[in-house]
């Protein structure tokens, strides 16, 4: 692929990671927190995979979100925020199972720092991407 292509799917990837998160934070000013959440791990999965597109040309499809976090944290290097996007990642994918899957509700209170952490995503592919 070249860099024209894989800044293109990088762009795409933000676009998505933006319209879940503005779900997600719609979904919270309606006091729906299962969606927010919900919305809040797909917008950061798709905002990690605008960063480490933008960064290093393709992102991978495993699905063990895990390698995820790992591929975040090789893709940021030593970038200021990456400390803090790799721990908004993990908390995403630690709770993606028992969102989508499980019997637990999941309250304002629980969601709201849930969409805090793909803000948090969704602005670093911003910023990676020039978009502001």
């Amino acid at each position: 692929m070249t860099s024209v292509e894989s800044r293109a799917h990088a762009r795409r990837y933000r676009q998505k990671a933006q319209e879940y998160l503005d779900s997600a934070q719609d979904n919270l000013d309606l006091e729906r927190a299962n969606p927010a959440a919900g919305d809040a791990i797909h917008a950061g999965i798709s905002a990690k995979d605008a960063i480490v597109t933008v960064l290093t040309g393709h992102t991978s499809k495993a699905k063990d979100h895990a390698t995820a976090v790992k591929e975040l944290r090789q893709a940021l290097g030593a970038h200021v925020e990456a400390a803090a996007a790799e721990k908004s990642l993990r908390e995403l994918i630690a709770i993606k199972s028992e969102v989508e899957y499980g019997t637990m509700l999941i309250t304002l209170a629980k969601a709201k720092p849930l969409v805090r952490r793909a803000e948090l995503l969704v602005g670093l592919a911003k910023v990676l991407l020039g978009q502001r």
